[in-house]
């Protein structure tokens, strides 16, 4: 009998990667997490949908820059994430903000994760019933969410 390992990724949303980037892990300063962070990309298993480029993309600067150079990391919509978006649209329809010239990516990334049965890493925290985030629609479809900090303890990263 063959045994198949099967290898979970992760899925990883605008907040995290401006807390990760411009905020708390600069590269200038981190440089073993950035150069672990980047090989996990080229491995293919951090990655996230176009739509958290395309916010990356509001605000030209050093995420911006960096997010170019790994646009490979950044998955293209396909038929089973735009059922699984719409899904999530239906079920957690004040997640986004309507009003946005560019939408919001959130349901995106939990509709990659869940395609793809991956974990999704976000800076997000609980929201309300009335305003849910991130966190609140990973619980509701099992999908494990996890912070920055969460996520470099689970890869073994220590500097």
């Amino acid at each position: 009998m063959i045994q198949r390992t099967l290898i979970q990724g992760y899925c990883i949303d605008t907040s995290a990667l401006i807390d990760l980037r411009n905020r708390f892990y600069p590269p200038d300063i981190f440089q073993s997490l950035w150069k672990d962070i980047e090989d996990l990309i080229k491995q293919g298993l951090l990655i996230a949908p176009q739509e958290v480029y395309d916010e990356i993309s509001k605000k030209d600067d050093e995420l911006l820059e960096w997010a170019r150079r790994f646009k490979f990391m950044f998955e293209n919509l396909d038929t089973f994430q735009s059922e699984e978006a719409k899904t999530v649209m239906t079920d957690f329809p004040n997640l986004v903000d309507p009003f946005k010239q560019i939408p919001d990516a959130d349901p995106f990334v939990i509709a990659l994760a869940k395609t793809k049965n991956w974990k999704v890493i976000t800076s997000e925290k609980h929201g309300s019933s009335s305003h849910p985030k991130i966190p609140d629609a990973c619980r509701r479809y099992g999908i494990s969410c996890l912070s920055l900090i969460e996520f470099f303890r689970e890869c073994g990263f220590k500097y």
